[in-house]
């Protein structure tokens, strides 16, 4: 049997991703970047006031005070910069510029002069009841950055404060990996459309909108196929779709049953279907059909649920151009007590998989088991709320009540 970690291995040894595409900081939210993205702009793009305040002269505040000086000029948000002369001072809002030249400046916040906050005219004059000397309250051009400088480095994702980043910098194109296209496809004459009731021997299609549903968690919108049990026809449906995709992950018909369809419609053809040691979701194939990485998970749910969350995530971030490296301890995880009445079976020769309920209201973790009473592979009806996945790595001992687990969380 593979282990979990060379199962990983053999996975992200297929992945690559699309070739880079220009696009817009705002459509590249979610993306890897492919290059450095390089400013434009400066960060800040002016020397501005961080206070709403007044702005002065530092060598109109000296001895003790309080100091009172006429106020001679407003200067708003957008307005334009106004020289303060010497023994006067300058009503200023934040973000407002202080102009260039503000050596021997300072911004005297509101709330450390008479003049009362908020909406209020032009004051005639302001006393300054204290100075707090080690803040001039300016922030000055190109502190953050400066153009020429790199603002976010290649291989990083795109997230809400990289767009920040990106647009503040001038940053109006950036070069960045795709998003991988993805297909689920389901497999089984017995399964039906989710809301159409079962006759006699069928089941509810759960896994493929189950797994529609983890690929949108991670931005990813899919294709979804069933096909029945008849290999021609499966191999027909599956040749179309790893054509124009980069993913596509099948449910069921890995084993060594005699109808299993997804091996027998493959097998020979540079696949690899084997064990994995872990439990559920042991056997498992994998290869490349046409453009696309073949990932075959188990059909019983929990073990086709349990099995995605271990593998596909890192197999998306490779897919979607983050750099090799990321090992599947290296993922976000946690230390967690097990819940009171709960416990998880142990094996010499195979990691045991358990989705749990995360409980952080006594501020260390506590997992439950999503079932206390069974650990079966084909317990869907108990998998809502999982938060994550608890690991018990093989030839651990008893776990029990209190004792510690770690559990690989399903959204990072």
């Amino acid at each position: 049997m593979r282990s979990i970690t060379e199962h990983l291995a053999a996975v992200l040894d297929l992945a690559s991703p699309g070739e880079p595409v220009a696009v817009s900081p705002v459509n590249a939210r979610g993306l890897v970047l492919a290059d450095d993205a390089v400013a434009t702009l400066s960060v800040p793009p002016f020397s501005n006031s961080a206070m709403d305040g007044f702005l002065v002269r530092s060598a109109d505040l000296t001895g003790t005070g309080p100091w009172t000086l006429p106020v001679v000029a407003d200067v708003p948000a957008g307005g334009v910069a106004t020289g303060v002369p010497a023994g006067g001072a300058v009503r200023i809002m934040t973000g407002a510029p202080v102009g260039e030249d503000h050596d021997g400046l300072r911004v005297i916040p509101v709330e450390d002069t008479d003049v009362p906050g908020g909406p209020h005219p032009l004051p005639e004059s302001v006393t300054v009841r204290s100075v707090r000397p080690e803040r001039r309250h300016i922030r000055a051009l190109g502190e953050n950055i400066s153009p020429g400088e790199v603002v976010v480095p290649a291989g990083t994702r795109v997230d809400p404060g990289a767009v920040a980043a990106l647009i503040s910098a001038g940053a109006a194109r950036v070069t960045a990996f795709p998003r991988p296209r993805v297909a689920v496809l389901s497999s089984g004459s017995e399964l039906v459309e989710p809301g159409i009731r079962p006759g006699p021997g069928q089941l509810p299609d759960s896994n493929r909108p189950m797994l529609a549903a983890l690929f949108a968690e991670q931005g990813i919108e899919v294709t979804e196929v069933h096909s029945g049990d008849r290999p021609l026809d499966f191999r027909a449906v599956l040749d179309r779709l790893c054509a124009t995709h980069d993913l596509v992950v099948t449910t069921g018909g890995v084993s060594e049953g005699a109808f299993d369809v997804v091996r027998e419609a493959t097998s020979g053809e540079g696949m690899w279907f084997g064990s994995v040691a872990q439990r559920p979701g042991s056997p498992q194939g994998l290869g490349v059909r046409g453009s696309a990485v073949l990932m075959c998970l188990p059909g019983n749910p929990v073990a086709a649920f349990v099995s995605w969350c271990l593998y596909v995530p890192p197999l998306l971030a490779a897919l979607s151009g983050t750099p090799p490296g990321r090992g599947l301890w290296e993922r976000a995880h946690v230390r967690a007590l097990l819940a009171e009445g709960a416990s998880l079976p142990v094996s010499p020769d195979r990691a045991f998989l358990a989705p749990v309920h995360l409980d952080w209201s006594g501020g260390r973790p506590v997992a439950a088991p999503f079932n206390r009473r069974s650990t079966g592979s084909h317990l869907v009806a108990s998998l809502a709320g999982t938060d994550g996945i608890a690991v018990v790595e093989p030839g651990t001992g008893r776990t029990g009540p209190g004792d510690t687990v770690g559990v690989l969380l399903r959204r990072a």
